[in-house]
């Protein structure tokens, strides 16, 4: 066999893995807290994530707001469903954000507190920003997005 070859099936073999160990890192079999409340949900944001080391930049997401969490998920290809990519706890429950989480679930899991969430305003939108805290995975890194609906976010930070 050629090298060419092996490293094709190396590939395909690497990506089936993937996919089979994150099947169920979708929003819809995420689910709610005991007693957890959605305060809002929009849909089509562009989320990025940067700071130090390469900026990442997520496309049609979905950002649902709840009493304790966010949670973001981007539009899958070729399906209606979203995959997770952040969910944000901030109401002082005791979720990290180390390796092993973030390997064993799919997403960045991670505990911020309120100060670590700030709300801006430019060019009459509001801007949502989020440090991520220190980790293997993260290391100065933030979480910004624009939002519609400002109020939901002063009402949790």
């Amino acid at each position: 066999m050629s090298v060419n070859l092996i490293v094709f099936v190396i590939f395909c073999a690497a990506l089936i893995a993937i996919a089979v160990l994150y099947r169920n890192s979708t929003l819809d079999k995420l689910p709610l807290l005991t007693g957890e409340k959605i305060l809002s949900e929009e849909s089509s944001v562009r989320v990025e994530q940067g700071g130090s080391g390469r900026s990442v930049v997520f496309t049609n997401c979905i950002v649902r707001v709840t009493d304790k969490r966010i949670i973001i998920a981007q539009k899958m290809l070729l399906t209606k469903k979203y995959a997770l990519r952040h969910v944000i706890t901030y109401n002082g429950l005791s979720d990290s954000t180390d390796l092993k989480s973030t390997l064993k679930k799919g997403y960045l899991l991670m505990t911020v507190s309120k100060q670590d969430m700030k709300i801006s305003e430019a060019e009459g939108k509001s801007t949502v920003s989020i440090e991520i805290p220190e980790s293997a995975l993260t290391g100065n890194q933030f979480i910004t997005y624009r939002t519609a609906k400002k109020e939901v976010y002063l009402n949790i930070v």
